[in-house]
């Protein structure tokens, strides 16, 4: 059996580290390293887990574990902006273990694998979904005969055929989460309830395709776990030590009926830890029931990708919802008693400096308890990349300078120049918080959770300027 590494680059958490709230952000297990981890556990490879954004001195664990654990194979996720991070990781694993093979993994190789490849620190690219390649690698199949991989670079290139996806999530091992020093993980009061916090999935793919949207590991077509399968994880993650549990899908109800029955045998069978919907769900998929019963259920936080107040906005980039739909959904929200975050973007197609602050206004006529933005970014995996690049204004290849919160020139909007889209980015936040209502309504409530002074430490630590 091999030995295997999977790795969690240390600028995964750092992307958010220029963001207006970054006050946010979670450090919490990465739930795609520990499903891969628990696949390749089942079929008796060895494995560790090494998250760099837990290290002080992220690349000395690195070396450390290399040449204590000396694995077979190296797994490295990544995103865009981390392309050149995990290129040089790649290449320490090859300097201090010539004969190991580096696998690259996550949205950025999948998209442009022959260009992760091309560098040479890296020697195949799992494409997608990754338990069941991972588990084909490990075990020593002949590349050529496994699906859903890259490797070769030049004209010896080859791209095999993709693999399917796993149609029964339940047929998934438990993600391994025994690898982790949970102690080492810490969320702050705004996002969390509880330490240390668990991220979890209960569906794979996104039921909509939003132009700007760069989610291509899990497709379209939304597959489910069951809820006796979720419940059952969930329980298993407090026996493991996690105090609150946060819900990772990219839509948790893309299938509603199937949501409702999770958290319905969430109650029946008494899970008492709270839990939150933090990466947002749809408002053309949630009514007042749903609601009723996530905050019955011990939710106590939920998010919304709004994007945008401005109709014309939200067709241009293929978000299925209205300013209405929206203002029903996060008031329904606010009524069952759950905390409300609203995601918006500046700077998207078709925006102008008008739309951007009709967008800002919208933001703060909603009962929202958090409202969030970044500047709109097209990704190599997204469709607005592609439109942008055919239109000739993708100015930068860069990888690392590919930030949804400090970008600047690594493209052309066809409307705005960047200062001021960073200008609203910056007055976004600011006319948000920075209102009597908002600010009157935050201090009861602070005063009532006991939460007054993490708050006011919280406000001096960000970075309100523009």
């Amino acid at each position: 059996m091999s030995r295997v590494l999977l790795v969690n680059p240390a600028s995964a958490l750092g992307l958010y580290s220029k963001s207006k709230v970054k006050v946010a952000m979670t450090k919490a297990p990465f739930i795609a390293l520990a499903s891969l981890a628990g696949a390749l556990l089942e079929e008796d490879h060895e494995v560790r887990i090494l998250d760099l954004i837990v290290e002080e001195h992220p690349l000395d664990a690195y070396l450390q574990q290399l040449k204590e654990f000396r694995p077979h194979y190296v797994g490295i996720t990544f995103a865009t902006p981390m392309y050149h991070e995990a290129l040089h990781l790649a290449g320490i694993a090859h300097e201090t273990l010539p004969e190991v093979t580096t696998i690259a993994g996550g949205i950025h190789p999948t998209t442009l694998p022959r260009e992760s490849l091309e560098e040479g620190n890296f020697d195949l690219v799992c494409l997608g979904e990754g338990e069941r390649t991972m588990v084909e690698i490990a075990s020593g199949i002949d590349p050529e005969r496994i699906d859903g991989i890259a490797f070769g670079k030049g004209d010896d290139f080859t791209k095999t055929p993709p693999r399917k996806l796993i149609e029964n999530l339940d047929d998934l091992p438990l993600p391994a989460w025994q690898l982790h020093d949970l102690s080492r993980y810490r969320a702050p009061h705004i996002a969390s309830r509880d330490n240390p916090v668990g991220y979890m999935e209960t569906n794979r793919g996104c039921n909509h395709h939003c132009l700007y949207c760069s989610q291509r590991i899990f497709g379209h077509e939304v597959r489910s776990k069951s809820p006796q399968r979720v419940v059952d994880e969930m329980f298993r993650m407090l026996d493991m030590g996690f105090r609150d549990i946060h819900i990772k899908d990219d839509n948790f109800t893309a299938d509603i009926e199937t949501a409702k029955k999770t958290i319905r045998l969430m109650m029946e069978k008494g899970f008492s830890a709270p839990w939150a919907l933090p990466t947002g769900v749809n408002v053309e998929d949630v009514d007042r029931e749903f609601f009723e019963l996530a905050a019955a259920a011990g939710c106590y936080q939920i998010s919304f990708g709004i994007e945008s107040g401005v109709p014309e906005i939200l067709h241009r980039v293929n978000k299925d919802q209205t300013p209405e739909q929206i203002r029903n959904a996060v008031q329904m929200a606010d009524d069952a008693g759950l905390e409300t975050v609203g995601f918006f973007m500046m700077g998207l197609p078709g925006e102008t400096e008008e739309t951007m602050r009709r967008t800002i206004e919208f933001a703060r006529s909603l009962p929202l308890t958090y409202a969030k933005t970044t500047m709109t970014l097209p990704y190599p995996s997204s469709p607005l990349y592609k439109l942008v690049e055919r239109d000739g204004r993708i100015l930068s290849k860069d990888w690392s300078r590919y930030n949804f919160h400090s970008t600047s020139d690594v493209w052309q909007h066809e409307n705005l120049d960047w200062k001021t889209i960073r200008h609203c980015y910056a007055l976004f936040h600011r006319r948000f918080y920075f209102r009597f209502s908002y600010v009157w309504k935050r201090f009861w409530r602070d005063l009532r959770m006991g939460q007054l002074w993490n708050d006011f430490k919280a406000a001096l630590s960000n970075d309100w300027s523009g």
